[in-house]
């Protein structure tokens, strides 16, 4: 153990050995050079054989496996273009997916310290130069999802390279384009002053922002001429910075054991020889991908739209998407920080129902990482799909009466409560007095149609409940109906009179006397009594006698002090009534309702 340890695990160490793995053929560190007195004058441990590779590649599953805890978030959205659409209409949905990469959730401030001894001259500074800007550029990419010069969300970059002497070249800033123009300025010449590196990567990453990761990657070809910095490693790593090294197998091959010493443990994730200078390229981008932890990888999104619904024009701003009927799959290899979209038209069924519709039955998503992300189920409001009918007014009741005829008035509405125009409704009188009477209509702009019929049968039999009911049929093909009641009644008093009527021969009809003194208006008592009413035949009763029928004929004779009497009439008269009192009938009709009627007539000479 050299020193302080981290003891969380980040996504650099956790990942790097897997990036060892797929950099690093077997037989790498074969081409190590045995003979550590050559080049840099300062002597080392052995060099590793062979058989040691197996050991630095060693855990990378489990290593990879660790590194799914590292990634960045994955967030979800959807939305609709509009609140309110018709029924038949169209909305457009967005699925959004955000995902943050791991540096980008996670800011670093990273040094790299890059070797430019003379024997890094020619190729070996020239692939190293490629190399160092691939990476710088994976890191600018993968803070803010574009390569656009700038390393975004905190994380900075900064240059110390060395030789004889160490020099500070940039500073840590988030200026990827700089960062790059100094590694383009690098010229080899001198020695190799790893201590010197050391310490001033060690003092600029000291002074950064104290909340940021610190990381060091530390690039040499040789071994040390003057101070070998393990003493200012280890101060490093106490500090809590990481630090990663590469090795460069040179003319006087490389010292493995101080790269280790140097590197935070286990080394087997930290420590990586390119036997030439044309593999530093891959290495420094596999560590850059290594470092960056996509948000996620083979991401599946299966969004099920309600089949009151059809979709249309689905498209996918990444990946791929395919449809099979109202199921919607998209496909993503990878997320890094960026925000992509799913889009398509959900076009409104005019067969199904409206109202507050939910687009969605359910939205579903899986990654390789195990995050768990939800959507929002938003809905959109359809209107004009007609659902309800009232007829009003629901209940009636009208006096029967010749030409008398009765109006309800349908209001069609959609799942909202809102007037559908342009529905056709149908009417029909079914059951009571006057059934059978029908109409219909289509409703205006309201959502209303009236309907108005006669009341067709006048006498008792257009006494009662007529059951109106109005229907039209939905987009199912189902009939959607309402009902209504009107009551015909019979509330007026039948029209009576007594009028005189001829004498018994059926001729002459007596004249009433005249002046002061005259015998009343009909001296003889002739009558005929006479009265009707709609609701049917009217019965007449005089004084305890009857029920006769309208037009009855009678004799009428007043004797006061006398009792009631009745007797067939003589001739064209029906009936001699004699009363104590003046003639008084009275009508009365099918519905009880009656009228009475006084005739004036003498009593008789004394």
């Amino acid at each position: 153990m050299k020193g302080m340890t981290r003891v969380r695990p980040t996504r650099w160490g956790l990942l790097l050995a897997l990036v060892a793995t797929l950099t690093l053929v077997a037989g790498t560190s074969a081409v190590l050079a045995k003979d550590h007195g050559r080049g840099h004058g300062k002597g080392g441990s052995t060099a590793p054989s062979a058989a040691d590779a197996p050991a630095r590649r060693g855990g990378s599953a489990a290593q990879a496996q660790a590194a799914l805890e590292q990634v960045g978030p994955v967030t979800g959205s959807k939305t609709l273009s509009a609140s309110d659409i018709s029924c038949n209409g169209a909305v457009d949905v967005t699925l959004t997916l955000t995902g943050v990469s791991g540096i980008a959730g996670d800011p670093e401030d990273i040094m790299l310290v890059l070797d430019r001894s003379g024997s890094m001259a020619g190729a070996p500074l020239a692939n190293l130069k490629t190399a160092a800007k691939a990476f710088v550029d994976i890191i600018d990419e993968a803070t803010d999802g574009a390569l656009n010069g700038t390393i975004a969300n905190g994380s900075r970059v900064g240059v110390v390279s060395f030789s004889t002497t160490a020099t500070l070249d940039q500073a840590l800033t988030t200026n990827a384009t700089a960062v790059k123009s100094t590694i383009d300025a690098l010229a080899a010449g001198g020695a190799t002053d790893h201590e010197a590196a050391i310490t001033l990567a060690q003092s600029t990453l000291a002074g950064s922002v104290p909340t940021n990761t610190k990381q060091m990657i530390i690039f040499t070809d040789g071994q040390t001429n003057d101070g070998n910095g393990i003493a200012e490693a280890q101060a490093a790593r106490n500090a809590g910075t990481e630090i990663f090294s590469i090795g460069l197998v040179g003319l006087g091959g490389i010292d493995q054991a101080q790269l280790e010493a140097w590197a935070t443990d286990p080394d087997s994730e930290h420590v990586f020889i390119a036997p030439t200078s044309a593999d530093l390229k891959t290495i420094f981008e596999k560590i850059g991908a290594a470092i960056i932890v996509p948000a996620a990888t083979n991401i599946v999104v299966t969004d099920t739209v309600s089949s009151h619904f059809s979709v249309s024009g689905a498209a996918a701003s990444k990946g791929t998407v395919s449809q099979a009927g109202n199921v919607l799959t998209w496909s993503i290899t990878e997320l890094r920080t960026e925000t992509v979209t799913l889009r398509y038209t959900a076009t409104h069924d005019a067969t199904a129902s409206g109202g507050v519709e939910q687009v969605n039955t359910s939205v579903a998503y899986s990654d390789a990482e195990g995050h768990t992300v939800t959507f929002p189920n938003p809905s959109v409001n359809v209107h004009g799909c007609a659902a309800a009918i009232e007829l009003t007014p629901p209940t009636a009741t009208n006096e029967l009466t010749t030409g008398a005829s009765h109006t309800v008035t349908a209001t069609v509405t959609d799942d909202l409560g809102d007037p559908v125009a342009g529905v056709a409704v149908s009417f029909e009188v079914t059951a009571g007095p006057n059934a059978g009477a029908t109409g219909s209509g289509t409703t205006g702009a309201g959502g209303t149609v009236p309907f108005t019929y006669p009341a067709a049968v006048i006498g008792p039999a257009g006494l009662g409940t007529d059951t109106i009911r109005a229907c039209f049929t939905n987009g199912q093909g189902n009939a959607v109906c309402d009902t209504a009641q009107k009551t015909w009644v019979d509330t007026t008093p039948p029209v009576a009179a007594c009028s005189p009527t001829t004498n018994p021969s059926g001729k002459n009809i007596p004249r009433a006397g005249t002046g002061t003194g005259s015998s009343g208006q009909n001296p003889d008592g002739f009558y005929e009594l006479t009265a009707s009413d709609v609701a049917g035949p009217v019965t007449i009763t005089v004084g305890p006698f009857g029920p006769f029928p309208s037009g009855t004929k009678i004799k009428f004779t007043q004797a006061p002090g006398s009792s009631p009497r009745i007797k067939p009439g003589p001739g064209d008269i029906d009936w001699h009534i004699t009363l104590p009192t003046d003639l008084v009938f009275v009508a009365t009709d099918p519905s009880g309702n009656s009228t009475t009627v006084t005739c004036l007539v003498p009593p008789p000479p004394k």
